[in-house]
């Protein structure tokens, strides 16, 4: 098979590719994990609505896990707290 055959497929998944990727937003500045934007924490005393509510920034491969493990430590001591005044 000649090389020119080779290197014009390659070339067409190639674009196929990107033309994909671009269709599913993953080029988008919201997408990437530098965004300058800062997720809402949760509040202090939060209530089960806030929890509800509560969101995290899409990153490359999911979300921020400084962020979530940030949440997570949050309901912990809020629940840690409800637990010990529960009589």
């Amino acid at each position: 098979m000649p090389l020119w055959i080779v290197l014009g497929v390659a070339a067409a998944i190639f674009v196929l590719i990107v033309v994909l990727a671009a269709s599913f937003e993953l080029f988008s500045s919201d997408a990437a994990e530098e965004t300058d934007t800062v997720a809402a924490p949760l509040p202090e005393g939060f209530t089960l609505a806030d929890v509800d509510s509560l969101s995290f920034r899409p990153a490359l491969r999911g979300y921020r896990m400084d962020e979530v493990d940030h949440a997570i430590e949050r309901l912990r001591e809020r629940i840690s707290e409800l637990e010990a005044a529960q009589p």
